[in-house]
């Protein structure tokens, strides 16, 4: 266990502030009209393999959507997110679509308490980001140490391609979220550059490989993404 006198905070919020229940309010009914929730649970279930015995872990869950559509694929889902103002809202929509196997917790990457190899898959979507380099390595070998052998980890995060000119690149980037989501999210799209820790992606691919996990796959996607299948 690191000690506590050195430990990053990361329940301080990076970027767009989570802990505020406006903002939260705002991002769920964002995501409720951007998402279609459906395929997206039938891909990562297909991604993961998941089978009816598996335990799952999903950090940064946010306000739950996919924790939940992964609860009714499997044993159970332990759902952990730095905004308590988050898992509050992701446990009342469990509450009211009968979803009796999820565990919520607040707890980030760094503070999760789970034993050594007890968990069959891991997840986590837009999230490590929040963390700079050296804290994103600890919070993965925390996951790494958590995940049984032959278990696997999807991680999809916010990641930057190598460019000779960034400047022309962030404004095309923010021109196009604006188009595709208003100017709320254009904004908020320039704190998470601004304000967030977005690495390069050959570091991120460095840094997991580096914690123990073979990448099995890796995709980049538009604007700005980057999802990497891996097993332990």
């Amino acid at each position: 266990m690191l000690s506590e006198k050195w430990r990053y905070n990361e329940m301080v919020h990076s970027g767009v502030d989570f802990s505020d229940s406006n903002e939260v309010q705002v991002y769920d009914s964002y995501m409720q009209k951007l998402r279609d929730i459906s395929p997206e649970v039938k891909k990562m279930k297909d991604v993961l393999q998941l089978g009816t015995n598996d335990i799952v872990l999903d950090i940064g869950a946010g306000t739950g959507e996919m924790a939940i559509g992964l609860a009714a694929h499997c044993k159970h889902v332990l759902a952990f997110d730095i905004s308590a103002v988050m898992i509050e809202c992701a446990k009342q929509k469990a509450i009211k679509r009968q979803c009796n196997n999820i565990t919520f917790a607040q707890a980030g990457f760094l503070t999760f308490m789970q034993p050594l190899h007890s968990i069959d898959r891991i997840i986590s979507q837009f999230a490590l980001h929040h963390l700079p380099d050296f804290w994103k390595f600890v919070g993965l070998q925390q996951i790494h140490s958590a995940l049984k052998p032959g278990g696997i980890f999807c991680l999809q995060d916010a990641v930057l391609p190598v460019k000779n000119d960034y400047e022309s690149y962030f404004s095309e980037v923010v021109r196009q979220v604006e188009g595709g989501g208003g100017s709320k999210v254009a904004r908020d799209t320039e704190k998470t550059f601004r304000d967030e820790y977005l690495t390069l992606d050959w570091i991120l691919e460095g840094l997991l490989e580096k914690a123990g996990f073979r990448i099995v796959s890796r995709e980049y996607g538009a604007p700005f993404v980057g999802t990497y299948l891996c097993t332990k």
